[in-house]
């Protein structure tokens, strides 16, 4: 390694630049500061600095007593835009899937009632799906829909349909779609599915979607781990 950077620098390229060409794919276990030590001729020290900076840029994490391992991506989500969360996954270089986890015709019930603005006894369509990329868990996502929208919608395939796609042939547009997004803790079976420790720290984002009419058509309940997304907006 040449003296033009510091050397831990150089080497925190090096691991950098092997992560972005997928020669490093997420997931992997990067070799050990001993092995990197020998391969270069430098220090462990040396080499835990390099490890360290990429750690602080997320790009590496340290598991104790198994060695670093390559981050998964974060998908970097715009919170004033109405897209799906395929297209999120896909833009981040993953391989978007879901798991349909459940899909039913209830009752709308007050809380969703109010939501909708139709009767409580009225129907509502849930959908419950694990969002993956790569075949990693993303999020897990409950969304709401009135039943009269898109009726029969309980017959679609929804691990091979996208339901915005869905929207589309049906002729349904989107005007606004009202975002809050909040910290929250998750437990069993949510933590489980996420593949995270009980009692963990996810976002947790609520968004309410209306037609150019200004009728709510979906309303969406979303967990995802404070590892796996950032979200972002432009402040005017």
């Amino acid at each position: 390694m040449s003296n033009t950077h510091t050397i831990y620098q150089q080497l925190a390229d090096f691991i950098q630049g092997k992560i972005e060409t997928n020669e490093y794919n997420f997931g992997a276990k990067i070799p050990s500061e001993r092995e990197f030590s020998e391969i270069f001729k430098i220090s462990r020290m040396t080499v835990r600095k390099a490890i360290d900076l990429l750690i602080e840029k997320g790009l590496l994490v340290r598991i104790q007593g198994k060695g670093t391992f390559v981050s998964k991506p974060k998908i970097d989500s715009p919170i004033d835009t109405i897209q799906s969360m395929k297209s999120f996954i896909q833009e981040s270089g993953l391989i978007p899937s879901n798991k349909v986890l459940i899909a039913q015709k209830e009752k709308a019930g007050i809380k969703y009632s109010k939501i909708f603005h139709i009767n409580p006894d009225d129907d509502i369509f849930l959908l419950f799906r694990l969002r993956l990329g790569n075949g990693e868990p993303i999020a897990l996502e409950y969304t709401y829909i009135p039943y009269q929208l898109i009726p029969n919608i309980e017959s679609y395939d929804f691990e091979q349909c996208s339901l915005y796609e869905l929207y589309e042939e049906q002729g349904i547009s989107f005007a606004l779609d009202c975002q809050h997004l909040e910290i929250v803790k998750v437990c069993s079976p949510q933590s489980t599915l996420l593949k995270l420790a009980e009692d963990s720290a996810v976002f947790m984002l609520l968004d309410t979607v209306t037609d150019t009419t200004g009728q709510v058509i979906e309303y969406t309940r979303s967990y995802v781990g404070e590892n796996t997304f950032t979200f972002s907006s432009i402040l005017t």
